[in-house]
């Protein structure tokens, strides 16, 4: 389960993935280890064009910070919960989800962009990633990984130009072993008071 997220691909691939346009400049300052209540970017519907803005990672207690992909679907019949998409550069993982030991960075192969697939509660604003089954990438640490989208799916979900079910099915299988990067970063990454570019570095085996 994604516990910890970095966040520093920069303005013009995430202006340019969605087709958006933003101005607020202090959106897209990087931060290299997130938590959940923090304030993440996130991209969603707002009336008839894609928003950008920064949205607490799960509700006020920092709880619900993640559905699992057949919960997520339902949720979409209820009107107060909006599909999301969260562009990141990456997330953490450690042995048993336990935040402990060495921790492990994992990013896209292709570029500088990962983007996770969210809901966004319009009431209580905060959201939570739509988490699926880890790929055997993964798997040996986690059970689960964020639901992945590529830039198709991406502009689906936000504009729900498709069946809710067939797009989550879709990116259930979306990316193989070799579209991901998996390598041990710094144990400094369990403070989450820590927060520098050196969090993401390789440490070599």
């Amino acid at each position: 389960m994604p516990k910890r997220v970095a966040f520093f691909p920069g303005k013009e691939p995430i202006e340019n993935y969605f087709n958006i346009q933003s101005k607020r400049e202090q959106i897209f300052e990087p931060h290299y280890n997130l938590t959940p209540g923090q304030h993440i970017p996130v991209v969603f519907k707002n009336g008839d064009t894609l928003s950008l803005d920064r949205i607490r990672w799960g509700d006020e207690n920092s709880r619900n910070t993640t559905v699992p992909v057949n919960e997520a679907a339902a949720l979409t019949d209820d009107k107060k919960w909006i599909p999301c998409a969260i562009p990141l550069s990456g997330f953490y993982i450690w042995k048993d989800d336990k935040e402990e030991g060495s921790p492990f960075f994992i990013r896209m192969l292709s570029g500088p962009l990962m983007v996770a697939a969210g809901l966004l509660h319009s009431k209580e604003e905060y959201f939570q990633i739509i988490t699926t089954e880890a790929n055997v990438l993964i798997k040996p640490m986690s059970e689960t990984m964020p639901l992945l989208f590529d830039r198709e799916l991406s502009h689906l979900w936000l504009n729900q130009s498709e069946e809710v079910d067939n797009i989550l099915n879709r990116a259930k299988n979306l990316f193989l072993l070799t579209d991901l990067s998996v390598t041990r970063v710094s144990e400094e990454v369990n403070d989450p008071s820590n927060n520098s570019e050196e969090l993401v570095q390789p440490i070599p085996k």
